[in-house]
């Protein structure tokens, strides 16, 4: 008592601590262990906020017609293929060229959720649980090819399931689970690809022997355009477009091992050590021990169109992930270098008065190549993407002038469907003519189009009706559902056979002349077949506020 007397303060302290201890116990038993609140970041809108009227929200006539088109690609498949990875839509036969692992039938899986084909994507998931061995590969494995059609499918298909798109009756929680094992020990044979001094990957991984391997002689066979390096060289695109799959795989599995191998293979690229002429442009190919660039082209097109892609994607996909800002802002460079550096206008000509911006290449001796690529139609999509993530309306108007440009090519060919390569007079200052026309039928399309052509094949590819998707989206322009629904009837008329749809040889001859080729790959039913359905479907379904999507087009959950 003689120190409470002293020290009068003393009982009141003990109280109040006795109070406060004897609170927290009785709250944390009714509360739980984690008494903090964290407040989640809505994710930056990217969408249009508002559409003028409900009728723009869907047109399911269209929709329907774009899902009998998937109904009659999987139909035939099944009657005719099914268990290798393509169809021969016009003989009706079949081939392997994605290690006979049944590429279609894992790479449509994520369309047949999307559309709703819920009997298909039960048949596809019973062969994927029960017939598909990942562990062994008889032929070589190419990393890049793989990752995007097959990993991305199986990850994006358990984020589906997992986010209630597709119904508990569809896909067991069994099943689920075996999907991601599938994923799992796909992810790790794969791995292998990622032992290099760099990180940036092998061009092949021996599943026998678990190891990385140089390019087979058979590429060289099917590409002697390609120069010969001292080690095995990547493009930005194959060493930078593993990221998004792998980071959900770790996300799913509880394993970051995943994340960190394909962080690491694109860091060479993130932060460059080597000077950029153009910031944000990285030369390319590299080589995989030293990561020194070799050929040193720098553009938006094949072999370095999806590492730009992913940039952004990523920065969207996780934006509390650690280097997500550095991503956001190597892109916005890259993005302002293609507006600057690459982009071109083309020369109007005596019968094609108007101009047009088109993407082309620098070559390393500073040298403009006129050229572009179907797969660079990707990009207006991309910059409209990054231009409303980020707030920027230019980069979105710059979006919208390339997507003119791409559906220019369109609308010029006899048959509605744009060619693999072509070639334009620039009129931009300092961009000179690299290719030339070489035949009558060139100078002829020069003078009638702008642009002329180099390889008229159309691939099935869907870099074009991808960008249309972004920009209906973002925009809420009804004019491009209009192109895409142009070229969707021009698929029906030229591609379509009794047996799926088919590559054209020739895209500028006239429709009685046609010639189709015995080819069909399964980007056809993974990408353009959804693209051009979310397009008519409601501006929710697989919204870009919730959803961003693989460059094979396959959906993961915004973070």
């Amino acid at each position: 008592m003689r120190s409470f007397r002293r020290n009068p303060n003393l009982p009141f302290k003990v109280l109040c601590a006795v109070f406060i201890i004897a609170f927290y116990f009785i709250y944390s038993s009714v509360a739980g262990p984690d008494i903090r609140v964290r407040k989640q970041k809505k994710p930056s809108p990217i969408q249009l906020a508002s559409w003028k009227n409900v009728t723009s929200r869907s047109e399911p006539y269209k929709a329907d017609r774009v899902k009998d088109a998937m109904r009659h690609t999987f139909r035939n498949y099944k009657s005719r293929a099914w268990g290798y990875d393509n169809i021969k839509p016009v003989s009706g036969g079949f081939d392997n060229s994605r290690n006979g692992w049944g590429a279609f039938i894992v790479d449509t899986t994520t369309t047949l959720a999307t559309l709703g084909l819920w009997n298909e994507l039960k048949m596809e998931v019973d062969y994927i649980t029960k017939e598909i061995d990942f562990s062994t590969a008889e032929e070589l494995v190419d990393p890049f090819e793989t990752t995007i059609r097959y990993l991305g499918a199986l990850v994006s298909l358990v984020e589906l399931i997992d986010n209630g798109v597709v119904p508990e009756d569809v896909i067991s929680g069994t099943q689920r689970n075996s999907i991601l094992a599938q994923a799992v020990t796909l992810g790790n044979k794969l791995v292998p690809a990622f032992d290099t001094p760099t990180g940036i990957p092998w061009p092949r991984v021996d599943f026998s022997k678990d190891k990385g391997v140089a390019d087979p002689p058979e590429v060289a066979k099917l590409h002697p355009e390609k120069t010969k390096y001292k080690n095995p060289a990547m493009g930005p695109a194959r060493a930078g477009t593993a990221i998004l799959e792998n980071y959900i795989l770790g996300k799913l599995s509880k394993n970051d091992n995943f994340h960190a191998y394909s962080l690491r293979s694109w860091a060479p690229l993130v932060w460059n050590k080597y000077i950029e002429s153009m910031p944000g442009l990285v030369d390319g190919p590299i080589d995989i021990n030293t990561g020194a660039p070799l050929g040193k082209f720098k553009h938006w097109d094949t072999g370095h169109d999806s590492y730009y892609e992913y940039l952004i994607k990523f920065s969207v996909l996780a934006p509390r992930e650690r280097y997500s800002k550095t991503y956001q802002s190597r892109w916005l460079e890259a993005a302002l270098a293609l507006r600057h550096n690459i982009s071109s206008k083309s020369t109007h000509t005596e019968n094609h008065m108007m101009q047009h911006l088109y993407l082309g290449q620098v070559h390393e001796n500073g040298e403009y190549l006129n050229k572009m690529g179907h797969l660079a139609c990707f990009a207006p999509g991309n910059l409209m993407y990054g231009g409303s993530h980020l707030k920027r309306p230019d980069l979105i108007h710059l979006g919208q002038a390339l997507l003119e440009s791409c559906h220019h090519l369109y609308s010029s060919s006899p048959n509605g469907i744009g060619p693999e390569t072509f070639h334009w007079v620039p009129s931009t200052l300092g961009q000179k003519s690299h290719f030339k026309p070489s035949s009558p039928r060139q100078e002829y399309e020069l003078s009638h189009y702008g642009f002329f052509v180099a390889d008229p094949k159309y691939k099935l590819r869907p870099e074009y009706v991808e960008s249309l998707f972004y920009a209906w989206r973002i925009t809420g322009e009804e004019r491009y559902r209009e192109w895409a629904w142009d070229a969707f009837m021009a698929f029906e008329r030229a591609c379509k056979t009794p047996y799926g749809y088919a590559m054209v040889k020739d895209v500028m001859e006239q429709p009685e002349d046609l010639e189709l080729l015995d080819e069909s790959e399964s980007f056809w039913g993974a990408e353009t077949l959804k693209y051009l359905y979310l397009i008519f479907a409601d501006v929710d379904v697989m919204s870009l506020e919730e959803w961003v999507f693989s460059t094979e087009g396959h959906p993961f959950r915004r973070r």
